[in-house]
């Protein structure tokens, strides 16, 4: 194994400066080498003084989303009520639905932030979301299936940002990666009112209890679905790859990913449950969701 010899790491003036040169010299290239690493720590001084350096700016723009978040407790009747602060978790791979701060997209339909499923189990402020009414109830009071709601991150973002969708053949938003429906994080001007498209409503997990279920309070303790009221796309969380400031976290759109006709024909067979073509083909774990609550 060779090695670099130590000629090809210093001039020869440098190799001989300590013989003739002092601390009082100003020429040589010892001499400009202190004077470079003085100007390197007075720009490195001035750069932390100014909050201007690389990691000063990582950790203004990462430290807020990483904030410890407190999470609601776990309802004593399972039922999932308006003002409820958890974290929506994806049956797919486990993602938590989150948001992230620094990858503004570019669109004409305002201020867009890319939402992702991250890996991470902690509460934080990316991760809490807030349950809210689009229709005038009142914190406290029961979500019912098919009533319209809003899914609004954590105020301590700095922003008041809600879940939002457009279809693709809209006005173009994100990097399309995935090629679905696109969704992100709206931010609304306090005292505005919502835009629809931000609104969703939740469906039960089996197809034929959705007639039956609606009307009724959502169960928190069971798998779930978000749909957008608009596009009446399902909220998915799928394994493709989505690069953010926390690295690479699973990708996140409004799209029904739904078994095979055969597939969800001999299923329904095994169940027991009608086959016939009116009733809709179920929907896979892309789209399916759990709430996490306070855990003691």
């Amino acid at each position: 194994m060779s090695s670099t010899p130590v000629g090809y790491l210093y001039t020869p003036q440098q190799l001989a400066g300590s013989l003739s040169y002092g601390s009082g010299v100003r020429l040589g290239n010892w001499r400009e080498d202190d004077e470079v690493a003085k100007m390197r720590m007075m720009n490195y001084i001035q750069k932390k003084e100014s909050m201007d350096l690389v990691l000063l700016k990582k950790q203004a723009v990462l430290g807020p989303q990483l904030a410890p978040a407190i999470l609601s407790a776990p309802p004593a009747d399972s039922m999932l009520k308006f003002g409820d602060k958890v974290m929506i978790k994806s049956e797919m791979n486990n993602g938590c639905l989150s948001v992230s701060m620094g990858q503004k997209l570019i669109s004409d339909l305002g201020e867009l932030y890319t939402v992702t499923g991250s890996a991470s189990t902690e509460p934080r402020t990316r991760n809490a979301i807030e349950i809210v009414s689009l229709e005038g109830v009142p914190d406290g009071q029961p979500v019912c299936y098919g009533m319209k709601i809003a899914l609004k991150f954590s105020s301590a973002l700095g922003v008041q940002g809600y879940l939002g969708s457009a279809r693709a053949a809209g006005v173009p938003t994100a990097t399309q990666l995935i090629g679905k429906q696109e969704c992100y994080m709206r931010v609304v001007e306090p005292g505005a009112q919502v835009p629809y498209e931000c609104a969703w409503t939740i469906l039960p997990q089996h197809v034929d209890d959705r007639i039956a279920t609606n009307g009724t309070p959502v169960d928190a303790t069971v798998p779930l679905l978000f749909s957008h009221c608009f596009t009446n796309r399902r909220l998915s969380c799928v394994n493709i790859g989505m690069p953010t400031d926390f690295g690479m976290e699973c990708g996140v759109c409004a799209h029904t990913y739904v078994e095979t006709r055969k597939v969800n024909k001999l299923m329904r067979e095994t169940l027991g449950r009608p086959t016939n073509g009116l009733i809709s083909k179920t929907e896979t774990t892309e789209c399916l969701w759990t709430l996490v609550f306070h855990e003691y």
